[in-house]
């Protein structure tokens, strides 16, 4: 046996898990033994009973495919999912809700998901680390020498909510700590608490049966109180050791095509309005509503004001609750025929339905304020934004090549925003790139205090306003930083706004900080989704003096 503080040593059986987005489907079983306390040499044995002693441990160490298929429901919204296995590393997990379809998958190497829209990117950082957390959790990695890394640890016999549970902490990959609380007659797994960032989320596991020996429950409802989210898993039917076809975990290689691009252009130009830190476009709703539209590459999908599009009859399909700088609203999805901005057509696209008062502006001539355009326009399209022209270049993806001239940093993509690494004062960290900010550079709280920059930067004082966003606004500092480097790019004296830690995108714990336009708008850059890249020109009058 190992003692309970060891990350790798002898093996004699596994627990298997099945671990969902948002909740976790827990495979266990039931045993009618009596209460007892582990010491640290018998968290093997507290793990084998588990899942019904040798025979079934038998039946999990060579178990090489799982699929599961049921009910599923978000925050009361009905559908069915599927999840689907492979040992050692791969899984792919779909959500059906009413008209609506998610998935997330690994193949081993690459995490990717499918958006509301159809569009598929591939995920990093801890979207990335919380999908392979669940193929650890699914291959049993952690009562296996030869499967994925991490550690576990028994922590003894704990109260919670007046009931007593046996406290198990696993760090998959390493990474995050989750927390497994078994019940302490029958060492079923009842419960998990596992963190997303700053998101913290419950799962309670039930109704427990058998399949080829070892105990599932068949339903399991995850909370996240601080998002307003919860999700359940009825399982129907579970078939393990049948083949399923490879192809089902790799990224597909071609996009859905729901847009038009000019005929016979490989570029289009789109005017914007660059007013109080927004830049701000001119579109129409199904044909029907202009309005002005932020560009915003720090949403993940588009947002429309409810304000603007309330007599449009918009068909709503769903509702999710969004992450904005300060905290969580739910937001109804609504399904648009169309997007027009001057002649570039989106078509049939789900868009976020919020009041977003507040947030933008109606134009000097009455055109009303509309939303936002996030990544399901971004994504689509190479674009270059020229702020001193007050330009919004689009090009042709089927003919793109990028012009010359500039300095490129790549960027992977976190909730569906380009994140960059960066050094500010000499202090690396993970930095969103936000059109949609029209600020500048905020540095989010939980960074700041571990790296202890308060002392350190440079005339701190109190903020004269709340900063807003979606969720409720938020009080801070500003502060200068000597220097701020992005990839080859060095900057220096560099006004810094510092939030007060909210339960929106500012209490992050993995992000340092935003980027917003007030930094931004001493370059023109170029977005290539595709590519993963950012490319930073010097700031010009003429529009295409980078062709």
């Amino acid at each position: 046996m190992r003692a309970s503080d060891e990350t790798r040593r002898g093996r004699i059986c596994v627990v298997g898990v099945m671990k969902n987005p948002g909740t976790t489907i827990l495979l266990l079983v039931a045993l009618a033994a009596p209460s007892f306390f582990p010491a640290a040499q018998d968290l093997d044995s507290l793990l084998v009973q588990s899942i019904g002693g040798p025979e079934a441990c038998r039946t999990a160490a060579t178990l090489h495919t799982l699929r599961a298929r049921g009910a599923f429901s978000l925050n009361d919204q009905v559908g069915e999912f599927r999840i689907a296995y492979t040992s050692p590393d791969k899984i792919y997990l779909e959500v059906t809700f009413g008209l609506l379809s998610l998935v997330q998958a690994y193949d081993g190497v690459v995490a990717w998901k499918r958006d509301l829209n159809g569009a598929y990117s591939r995920v990093s950082g801890y979207e990335e680390n919380e999908i392979r957390r669940q193929v650890y959790l699914q291959s049993y990695s952690y009562l296996f020498d030869d499967r994925l890394p991490g550690g576990r640890k028994y922590l003894g016999l704990v109260e919670r909510d007046g009931t007593d549970y046996h406290l198990v902490a696993l760090t998959p990959l390493n990474l995050d700590t989750l927390y497994l609380y078994l019940d302490p007659e029958t060492a079923r797994q009842v419960m998990l608490t596992s963190r997303i960032d700053n998101l913290e989320t419950i799962t309670y596991n039930s109704d427990f049966r058998q399949v080829s020996g070892m105990v599932m429950p068949f339903v399991s409802r995850a909370v996240a109180e601080q998002a307003g989210l919860v999700t359940e898993f009825v399982v129907d039917t579970v078939i393990i050791n049948q083949p399923v076809d490879a192809s089902l975990y790799r990224l597909p290689g071609v996009q859905k095509v729901d847009y038009r691009f000019p005929h016979g252009a490989n570029r289009y130009e789109i005017p914007f309005d660059y007013s109080h830190g927004h830049i701000y476009v001119t579109a129409s709703v199904n044909g029907k509503r202009k309005v002005r539209l932020i560009l915003d590459s720090g949403a993940s999908a588009n947002i429309l004001h409810q304000a603007a599009i309330t007599d449009l009859d918009l068909k709503v399909v769903g509702s999710l609750p969004t992450k904005g700088i300060g905290g969580y609203e739910e937001a109804d999805l609504v399904r648009t025929d169309s997007i027009v901005i001057g002649d570039l057509v989106l078509f049939g696209q789900i868009a976020g339905r919020l009041d977003l008062a507040g947030i933008g502006r109606s134009s000097p001539d009455g055109v009303p304020f509309g939303g936002v355009l996030g990544f399901d326009f971004l994504a689509r399209f190479p674009m270059m934004v020229n702020y001193a022209c007050s330009t919004l270049t689009v090009f042709d993806p089927d003919e793109f090549v990028p012009p010359t001239g500039g300095s490129s940093v790549p960027f992977s993509l976190t909730m569906q925003v380009p994140t960059v690494d960066a050094e500010l004062d000499g202090v690396s960290g993970k930095f969103v790139v936000d059109l949609g900010n029209a600020l500048g550079l905020l540095l989010h709280s939980h960074w700041v205090q571990s790296h202890d920059l308060s002392g350190k930067l440079l005339q701190v004082e109190p903020l004269s306003r709340v900063l807003g966003g979606i969720g409720p606004g938020l009080s801070g500092q500003r502060a200068v930083a000597r220097t701020f480097d992005v990839g080859d790019l060095s900057l220096q004296d560099v006004p810094v706004l510092l939030p007060d830690a909210g339960e929106g995108i500012t209490g992050s714990e993995e992000l340092a900080g935003n980027i917003g336009n007030l930094l931004l708008q001493n370059f023109t850059i170029l977005f290539d989704y595709d590519e993963g890249l950012l490319i930073f020109y010097p700031v010009s009058t003429d529009s295409r003096s980078t062709d």
